[in-house]
């Protein structure tokens, strides 16, 4: 599995928006396990107070983050692969 970087802008309108989505989150992830594994989100407010993420994923293709997104109703804005994650020592 390649390890993915997907762009959500403007996700959520509030944080009980991503709170719903989130407990929503592992019933949908069930029917990808297999070509899909979340490693982490980074959640960041936006100047006009909407809610943005950087979701990191591993998973056997674009496509699948793609299927994800739309039965998760989330934005895609980009998937990119990720190149080199670093960490603070």
């Amino acid at each position: 599995m390649t390890t993915y970087v997907v762009s959500r802008t403007r996700a959520w309108h509030s944080e009980e928006e991503l709170a719903a989505s989130v407990e929503c989150a592992p019933a949908i992830a069930t029917q990808f396990s297999e070509h899909i594994r979340w490693i982490r989100s980074d959640i960041l407010r936006e100047d006009d107070g909407t809610l943005s993420a950087h979701c990191v994923y591993e998973a056997t293709s674009p496509e699948w983050l793609v299927r994800l997104s739309e039965a998760s109703m989330l934005p895609a804005d980009s998937i990119r692969p990720l190149a080199v994650s670093l960490a603070a020592a």
